[in-house]
This record gives C-alpha cells, sequence and structure tokens, in this order.
C-alpha cells in the first residue's frame, strides 16, 4: 500500500469539498477540508498538522487562492500545492507559478488527472 497522503482542500463550495472526499478516501488518503483561506491558515498552524498537498480554489470570499499561496509561502510552507479553479486568467495563473505551485487545473476537472497529481506527492 502506497504512503498515506494528507491533503488539505479548500473551497467553499461544499459540493467539491464533498467530491474530493469521494476521489481522496482512505486509507491511500487524510482529507481535511475547510471552506475559507482563514481557516486553512489555521489547520497550517495547527500544531502537529502538515500536509503533503494543498488543493486551492482561487475564488473565495475574504482571501483569494493567490493571496492564500502567498501567505502559505511567506509561512514556510513547503507542501505541494495544487490549484482547482473555474477563475484562472492568464494574469493569475503567473502568480501561481511565480509561488511554486505545482498544477493548475480548471473545473470541471479531470479526476485521473489531478489523482496523478496529487500522488506525485511524497507521503509520510
Amino acid at each position: 500500500m502506497p504512503n498515506r497522503l494528507r491533503i488539505l482542500a479548500i473551497d467553499n463550495e461544499p459540493s467539491v469539498t464533498t467530491s474530493l472526499g469521494f476521489v481522496f478516501n482512505p486509507p491511500t488518503y487524510r482529507l481535511h477540508t475547510v471552506a475559507s483561506g482563514e481557516a486553512a491558515l489555521s489547520a497550517i498552524s495547527a500544531a502537529g498538522q502538515v500536509f503533503d498537498v494543498i488543493i486551492v480554489d482561487q475564488k473565495m470570499p475574504n482571501l483569494t487562492g493567490a493571496e492564500l499561496v502567498g501567505s502559505m509561502r511567506e509561512r514556510g510552507v513547503k507542501s505541494r500545492i495544487i490549484v482547482l479553479s473555474a477563475h484562472i486568467t492568464d494574469a493569475v495563473r503567473q502568480v501561481y507559478e511565480s509561488l511554486g505551485v505545482q498544477a493548475i487545473f480548471e473545473k470541471p476537472f479531470d479526476i485521473a488527472q489531478l489523482r496523478a497529481a496529487v500522488d506525485a506527492a511524497p507521503g509520510e
């Protein structure tokens, strides 16, 4: 059995986080979902919370995905980051690339491609 990957998914649409729960289920994955950038920063700051992969939506209230990724990088978060969004412009794509995002998928996304991108991350 492959290593269990610890995944944090941030999306304010419950249908997306529910879908990700079906895609990334135990025992191969440990998925933690939150609905906002602020909740993601809290989860990352929590003692002992380390994620192999962080899946980020671009359009969220209060904090965009790009702002969230920038904040995570400033805090030294080294996790593999994957963007999953329906709101990707060329300018936003360039911002993500400058922040070291490993993959960007537009909604609707291909499950097999997303899983392959997640599985490329080292596990525990």
